[in-house]
């Protein structure tokens, strides 16, 4: 039992780890592809809430979509992003929805994923 919860423990902490890399280099880094200062900081919030839930039930897979959500979804947005223009003549972007929308289908994909891992592992045990 031992073993297994330090295990979970060391999943936990790695993929902190890596979503916190991942902010930095969205936030920091790559500040000048995109111009936001907040939405990655509330991005990683999202994700920190899916890495703790995740934990709780012990899903790696969900822990693993989160950071590639993270990550793919800032690249998808920076990628299909298009600009336009608000009424008062300022400049918008689409890239905060298009990285929203991506970063959670990605979750659901992870979630969705292992649930089929559990229900296939409990269906061979039987």
């Amino acid at each position: 039992m031992k073993g297994k919860k330090s295990n979970r423990i060391i999943w936990t902490v790695g993929a902190f780890v890596a979503l916190y890399v991942s902010f930095l280099l969205c936030r920091y880094v790559l500040l000048g592809l995109h111009g936001m200062k907040q939405w990655p900081v509330f991005m990683l919030l999202f994700g920190l809430i899916f890495i703790i839930i995740a934990a709780i039930f012990d899903g790696r897979k969900v822990m693993i979509c989160t950071v590639a959500g993270y990550i793919g979804g800032f690249a998808l947005g920076m990628l299909f992003k298009s600009y336009g223009k608000e009424q008062g003549g300022g400049r918008t972007s689409n890239a905060w929805q298009i990285w929203t929308v991506s970063f959670i289908v990605i979750v659901i994909a992870g979630i969705v994923w292992e649930l089929m891992d559990k229900h296939m592992k409990k269906k061979k045990t039987t």
